[in-house]
């Protein structure tokens, strides 16, 4: 397993959602409307006798914490985003008890775009390697002035010694174009449009932009998230042996 791949696992697998979770606030059933409104919390946990409950803004009483609403505390944080995106805030337990809560607020913090950055970085390196092994006459499927720019590129990058080759200097947008030429998008996937593909391809290029300038606010909804790590899930399923993931 080679620095790529250990890089991708590390994002799916082991970067855990304890990374962007905050400890949990358990208030008491005389006070908890209070607080809320002080804090300006949307949800509420707060202990009875018989266990912890849960109260959302909006819900005319106090009620159980569901059961598909928790997920351990070191589950991999991309696992659980879904999760949070949709339903707006998860439980996390620790030594079988309730411990910290995450919410669509702390999706914002580094860890996550860290996450979904490496994501991104991690499909363009594995797409770039495809089209070397794939696609030899890949230079047919860009535009004259999109091939120019990479080749001025990489030009520029070998004046500075850089062994690198004209393939590493394709943007997000130029591999789009490769696959999305001859069909070779059903590559990953027979029931995949070249729509879909396109759309998807675009749209993961706003969001590597945005996470690269740091933008405070990304491109897209918490909620249209999820839709594009499935779709770079996909590719990177995808059985295709290359060099640089055995």
């Amino acid at each position: 397993m080679n620095e790529v791949h250990e890089l991708f696992d590390f994002f799916k697998n082991h970067l855990p959602v304890r990374a962007i979770a905050e400890e949990l606030v358990v208030f008491k059933p005389e006070t908890y409307l209070s607080e809320m409104a002080n804090h300006n919390f949307q949800t509420a946990v707060v202990a009875i006798p018989a266990g912890l409950m849960k109260f959302d803004v909006g819900d005319d009483r106090l009620v159980e914490i569901p059961v598909d609403a928790v997920f351990s505390l070191q589950a991999p944080l991309l696992q659980v985003f879904p999760h949070i995106a949709a339903k707006r805030r998860v439980f996390l337990r620790s030594g079988g008890r309730v411990t910290h809560i995450a919410t669509r607020s702390d999706l914002d913090k580094i860890p996550v775009r860290l996450a979904l950055f490496g994501f991104v970085s991690v499909l363009e390196t594995v797409l770039k390697e495809m089209v070397r092994s794939l696609v030899p006459e890949w230079e047919k499927s860009l535009s004259r002035e999109r091939l120019a720019a990479a080749r001025k590129l990489y030009r520029m990058k070998r004046s500075r010694s850089e062994e690198i080759d004209v393939v590493h200097c394709l943007h997000l947008a130029d591999l789009g174009s490769v696959f999305s030429k001859e069909k070779r998008y059903k590559l990953f996937g027979d029931q995949l449009s070249r729509k879909v593909f396109d759309d998807r391809m675009r749209d993961v290029g706003k969001l590597r932009d945005a996470l690269a300038h740091s933008q405070d606010v990304l491109p897209f909804d918490w909620e249209e998230i999820p839709a594009l790590l499935a779709f770079i899930l996909l590719v990177m399923d995808t059985d295709f042996r290359s060099p640089c993931l055995k």
